[in-house]
Formats: structure tokens, C-alpha cells, sequence
């Protein structure tokens, strides 16, 4: 018995526990900082490709900015009967979506699987195509696209329990000719 109340009066050891708790704390808290960092990587990822998506269609609308029927710096128009129309496509934005990200549409969502479930899914995308005004004097003004969405991301840290992380993002990309 006076050998265990030497025991414990002794401080020899006392430090592991507070090393321990140390260590852990320690862990914890570089375990949260990677972790935003890859939802900051993801976010900044999917709002670079989908600015490219944008700048794609702008681009692939060229040929109606600048067709052969008419002069000036106009947008997208063409003539139907004696009136003028806007001619714009912004349904092809829609096709790079998939190519770019490497994500796959389903259920009104952009999804971009892994092993384990999702790594993210965009949700809620909405493609508005600005045409330049139908005048030469709007040479100034460049086409436009702007892409507005959702980005959801599962956080991995906190064991699943967390709610994914919804981030809303929009883009804005143009065309404006260099002649």
C-alpha cells in the first residue's frame, strides 16, 4: 500500500498525456486545414472549367457575331424576312459542360464520381448569352455568357456526419473581336 501512494505522488510520466493531447489537438486541426483546402481546390477548379465552358460557347458563336450579310460590329442577328433576329446558340454550352469537368448529367444535376460517391455535383445551372447591341456604335460592348450554379461538395472530414458543403458560384465570359 505505501508503495502505490509512491507511485502515484510521483510526477515520472506526467507529460505523456499532455503530449498526447498535444499531438491529437494538433492533428485535428491540420486534418480541418487540409480539408478546406480541397474544398477550396475543388470550388476554384469547377469555377475555372466553367469558365472555360463559357468562353468556349462565346467562341463557337463566332460565326454568327461575324458573318458575311452584314457590316459593322454587331452581334448576333440575322435577317428573317425584312426584320432582324437575334441568332445566338446557347445550348451548346451545355455539351461542353460534360467534356470539360468529366462530370456525367443526370437528374438535372452534373455529377463527377469516385470510388466512394461523389466528389462533387453542380446543381441549378442557368447559361444567360448577352448579344451586343445591333449597332456599330456598340463596338465597345463585347458578347457575353454568364453561368450561375451550385457546387456541392461532401466533406470528408468529421466522419460523413456533416452536411456537404453548398457553394454558389458565377462566372462571366465574353468574346469581343481584336479587328
Amino acid at each position: 500500500m505505501k508503495r502505490l501512494r509512491i507511485i502515484l505522488k510521483s510526477h515520472n510520466g506526467s507529460s505523456v498525456f499532455l503530449t498526447a493531447a498535444v499531438i491529437f489537438s494538433l492533428l485535428i486541426a491540420s486534418s480541418a486545414g487540409f480539408e478546406f483546402l480541397r474544398l477550396q481546390v475543388i470550388a476554384y477548379g469547377t469555377r475555372n472549367a466553367m469558365e472555360s465552358v463559357v468562353t468556349q460557347s462565346c467562341t463557337a458563336n463566332y460565326d454568327r457575331l461575324f458573318n458575311g450579310l452584314r457590316e459593322g460590329y454587331s452581334g448576333a442577328y440575322q435577317l428573317t424576312g425584312s426584320d432582324w433576329s437575334e441568332n445566338v446558340d446557347d445550348q451548346s454550352i451545355y455539351g461542353f459542360v460534360n467534356d470539360q469537368l468529366g462530370t456525367k448529367y443526370s437528374g438535372g444535376e452534373y455529377t463527377k464520381s469516385i470510388s466512394s460517391g461523389y466528389e462533387y455535383k453542380i446543381t441549378g445551372l442557368k447559361i444567360k448569352m448577352t448579344n451586343t447591341p445591333f449597332t456599330s456604335s456598340g463596338s465597345d460592348q463585347q458578347f457575353t455568357g454568364i453561368a450561375s450554379y451550385t457546387v456541392i461538395i461532401p466533406m470528408s472530414f468529421g466522419w460523413q456526419q456533416s452536411p456537404p458543403l453548398e457553394i454558389p458560384i458565377e462566372v462571366k465570359a465574353g468574346y469581343q473581336s481584336k479587328f
